[in-house]
C-alpha cells in the first residue's frame, strides 16, 4: 500500500471509529435523559461535576488531535510509534470521561443491573486505556532483561515481540474475564484499583527506566515520570480522600480536578522533548 494511501485509510478507520463511539455516547445520553435531568435537579453540585468533567473532556481531545496530527505528520506511520500510542491512550479517556460523566448521573437513578453494565463498560475503556503504555512498559521491561547475560535470547528483537505479544494477550484476557464476571457495582470497584495501581507502577517504571538509561528522547521522560508518579499516587490516595470527603459532588470536582492537572504535565511531558 502507497504512503498516502496508507494515511488515507488509517485517518478513515480513527474518525469513522470515533463517530461510531460518539454517536453511541449520545444515544446513551438521549435514552436516559430523564434520568440525567432528575439527577442534575436533586444534586447542588451537579453542575461543578458537569463543567469539570466537560473540561477534562474537551482539554483530552484537544490532547488526541495535536497526538494523532504529529503521528500523521511523520513520514511513516507504525502502531508501536509514540504519537500513535500516546492518541489511543488519550483518545479512550475521553470516552472514559464521557462515560464517568453518565455513570455520576445515574448511579442513584436507575437500576443495578443498567447501572453494572455501564460500569463494565467504563471497565473495559480502561483496560484498552491503559493497554498503549502497558504495551510500551512491557516491551522495555523486555529490552532491560536482554541486556543480562542470563536473558540473552532476549536480544533476538523478534523474539522480545512475540513474548510481549503472549504477556499482553495474557493480561488482557485476565482482566477481560474479570470484568465479565463481576457480580456487582461493589466488585468492579474492588477492580478498578487492582488494574490501575500495577498498571500504573509498570508505566511510571517505564519513564523512570528510560530517564535513567536516556531512552525515548523523542518525550521528555523526567516530566512524564513526575506525572505518572503522581498519577499512581493520586489513585492510591483517592479511596481515602473518597472516605473523608464522602461520595459527593464535591469529591468528584476534587478528584477531577486534581486529574486535569496531573494529565496536563503528562501531555507537557509528551509535548518537550527530552534533552539528552
Amino acid at each position: 500500500m502507497r504512503l498516502e494511501n496508507k494515511k488515507k485509510f488509517y485517518l478513515t478507520v480513527i474518525s469513522i471509529s470515533v463517530i461510531i463511539g460518539a454517536i453511541s455516547v449520545v444515544l446513551l445520553y438521549i435514552f436516559n435523559w430523564n434520568a440525567i435531568i432528575q439527577s442534575y435537579l436533586t444534586h447542588e453540585g451537579a453542575l461543578g461535576v458537569v463543567l469539570i468533567i466537560s473540561s477534562r473532556i474537551i482539554i483530552l481531545s484537544g490532547m488526541v488531535i495535536y497526538t494523532f496530527y504529529k503521528w500523521f505528520q511523520q513520514e511513516q506511520q507504525y502502531f508501536s510509534d509514540l504519537p500513535f500510542l500516546f492518541g489511543i491512550f488519550f483518545l479512550f479517556l475521553v470516552f472514559g470521561k464521557a462515560l464517568d460523566l453518565f455513570a455520576d448521573f445515574i448511579y442513584f437513578e436507575l437500576n443495578e443491573t443498567l447501572v453494572l453494565n455501564v460500569l463494565k463498560t467504563r471497565y473495559f475503556i480502561m483496560i484498552f486505556d491503559f493497554l498503549p503504555m502497558i504495551y510500551l512498559s512491557t516491551e522495555m521491561i523486555l529490552f532491560s532483561f536482554s541486556l543480562r547475560s542470563r536473558f540473552n535470547r532476549l536480544t533476538n528483537e523478534e523474539m522480545r515481540n512475540k513474548i510481549n505479544y503472549r504477556l499482553i494477550f495474557s493480561i488482557l484476557l485476565i482482566e477481560f474475564i474479570a470484568g465479565f464476571l463481576a457480580p456487582s457495582v461493589r466488585s468492579l470497584t474492588i477492580y478498578y484499583p487492582i488494574i490501575i495501581i500495577p498498571s500504573l507502577l509498570t508505566i511510571f517504571w517505564l519513564f523512570r527506566f528510560a530517564y535513567k538509561n536516556k531512552r525515548l528522547s523523542q518525550v521528555n521522560t523526567l516530566i512524564l515520570t513526575i506525572g505518572f508518579g503522581a498519577y499512581l499516587i493520586s489513585q492510591i490516595v483517592r479511596p481515602l480522600a473518597q472516605f473523608i470527603i464522602g461520595e459527593s459532588d464535591v469529591f468528584v470536582i476534587f478528584a477531577e480536578s486534581i486529574d486535569l492537572v496531573i494529565f496536563l504535565v503528562i501531555f507537557l511531558g509528551f509535548y518537550r522533548e527530552s534533552k539528552y
